[in-house]
């Protein structure tokens, strides 16, 4: 199965091995080389032949969008689009594109297991072909599909980036050190990461971008992003593929 991957570091990385070892045929674009790629006529021979799209990009709206209206224009009319419903709802997206029906979303949160799960939610837009095509492809990628309610976040990525955001703002009071928190959160709640080095991991940028899309959707003040985060979003301190986040990285 031809498959194409476009969105942001570490998801792209994630998906595209889980796709590899699916043995699929897999082209692996960042946003703003597959835009570039476009606009020069070289990924379109690679669209036009693609059976599904999945976009992974979870920081800014109208960057998503651009992206999707990409997709849509240029994939086959019968190509399945997953889209990850982190940053915005599924319905959402499926309102960027041509043919919605065949959008499904979904949500995984970094670091993503071989054999795991993963959660699925159907627009209001999405037609019963691309649910059950959706169900086939994650689980010959290994991972068990489970469906929940479409909304940003979906379950895990908005649990974990309160906590995250929580946290940032512990640290932003002064409570505790950044390796104290996680320590206490590891050893002492059992989490499998702390949460700063988990936010490290994922990217500083699209748990602000989950925070943000949570915010406005529900306009909830325990949705409203710490300062901290915002903060080091705006320097550039993205965590792990960066360098830099809350915590400091040797170059790899």
């Amino acid at each position: 199965m031809k498959v194409i991957i476009a969105g942001e570091i570490p998801f792209v990385d994630e998906i595209g091995r889980l796709c590899r070892r699916a043995a699929h045929d897999t082209a692996i674009f960042l946003v703003e080389d597959f835009l570039g790629a476009i606009e020069a006529g070289y990924a379109l021979e690679t669209l036009a032949g693609a059976e599904i799209a999945i976009e992974l990009h979870n920081e800014s709206p109208a960057a998503k969008q651009e992206l999707l209206l990409a997709l849509s224009e240029h994939l086959p009319p019968d190509a399945l689009i997953l889209t990850s419903a982190l940053a915005t709802s599924a319905t959402q997206a499926a309102a960027w594109v041509a043919r919605p029906e065949r959008v499904v979303g979904f949500g995984v949160v970094p670091p993503v297991a071989d054999d795991g799960l993963v959660e699925l939610t159907a627009a209001l837009q999405t037609g019963p072909t691309a649910v059950a095509q959706a169900e086939l492809f994650w689980r010959g990628l290994g991972q068990e599909p489970v469906w929940v309610a479409d909304g940003p976040g979906l379950v895990r990525a908005r649990t974990v980036c309160c906590l995250i955001n929580e946290a940032a703002g512990l640290l932003l009071e002064g409570v505790a050190a950044a390796a104290d928190i996680d320590r206490a959160m590891q050893l002492g709640t059992n989490y499998p990461h702390g949460p700063l080095a988990w936010g490290d991991v994922i990217g500083l940028d699209v748990v602000l971008g989950v925070m943000n899309g949570l915010f406005n959707e529900w306009g909830d003040d325990r949705y409203r992003p710490s300062p901290l985060l915002r903060r080091l979003v705006a320097a550039g301190r993205l965590g792990r593929k960066t360098g830099q986040g809350f915590y400091t990285y040797p170059e790899e």
